[in-house]
């Protein structure tokens, strides 16, 4: 499984999916890690490819851009995808800035645009948007 989405300063893996992966006895893929450069971005290709299922979590803790950009490639290539959307609410704060309403609704909106991309071309298992 690949634990896509949502990085730092998100515990989610190490947390949750982690700990489910281990006690289920599921082999994984972590690409969050303390020190990440553009030389893991191959690594984290191969993994993504090799694996049956692909979890993603774009949570409200970051923008997550480049992580629904990963989504949008796999679903249109086919690729199984298990996805959770988490809406950014109103007064956020977000690596340090608070987040106005205009950004809001622009995460949001791609976060929107993204769900039913998936609904409507991708192999996913569930999505669930949670605001």
């Amino acid at each position: 499984m690949f634990l896509g989405g949502s990085c730092n300063p998100t515990t989610w893996r190490k947390d949750v999916a982690i700990p489910i992966c281990e006690k289920a006895n599921v082999s994984f893929y972590n690409p969050q890690v303390d020190d990440w450069h553009s030389g893991l971005i191959a690594l984290e290709n191969k993994a993504k490819e090799e694996a049956k299922v692909r979890l993603f979590v774009i949570d409200s803790q970051t923008r997550a851009l480049s992580s629904c950009i990963e989504v949008a490639e796999l679903v249109t290539r086919g690729q199984l995808v298990v996805l959770v959307i988490q809406e950014i609410e109103e007064n956020a704060v977000i690596n340090g800035d608070v987040i106005g309403p205009k950004e809001r609704k622009d995460l949001n909106r791609s976060r929107s645009y993204l769900a039913d991309l998936v609904h409507r071309v991708g192999r996913y298992m569930y999505l669930h948007i949670l605001g």
